[in-house]
Parts: structure tokens; sequence; C-alpha cells
């Protein structure tokens, strides 16, 4: 009895069992992939606040090179490089 109990157990939980479970969870997935509105308004609120930040920097760069100009050695090509990403974005 206990020879054919195992066996049909096993197959069972390999064949019915296994594959619900996946399908399961891959649904869940499916479900529950976006972006809640909250989580669009963190992300919003997180790319504001590092665009405020980026001015800042850009603020105080610009502060500090008209007070010592060797503070921090960037070539021309950086500095036209950097204007150019910050106007396009």
């Amino acid at each position: 009895m206990e020879d054919t109990l195992v066996p049909i157990v096993v197959v069972g939980i390999l064949f019915i069992g296994l594959p619900w479970l996946i399908f399961h969870y891959v649904t869940q997935w499916k479900k529950n992939g976006g972006l809640t509105a909250e989580d669009e308004r963190l992300l919003d609120d997180m790319h504001d606040m590092a665009r405020r930040l980026d001015e800042r920097l850009v603020t105080l760069e610009r502060i500090l090179d008209s007070q010592d100009p060797a503070w921090k050695p960037r070539t021309m090509t950086e500095r036209a490089r950097d204007e150019d990403w910050r106007r396009d974005n």
C-alpha cells in the first residue's frame, strides 16, 4: 500500500501542485506588476527633488568658479557637455 501511495502523491504534486503554484504566482505578478498611483507620485517627487538639487549644484559650482577658478579644474569640453546636458533635460 505504501509503495503505491508515495509515487501517486509525488506525481500528483509534480504535475498538479507545482504547475498550479507557478501559474498562481505568474498571474499575481501580472496583476500587481504596475506602479500604484502613490508610487508614481513618489517617483515624480523624487525626480523633482533631484532636479532642484542639480540646479543647486550648478549654482554652487558657478559661485565657486567665480570666487576661485582653480577649486575644481575642469576643461572647457566638460563644461560644454554639462551645459548641453542641462539644456536637454
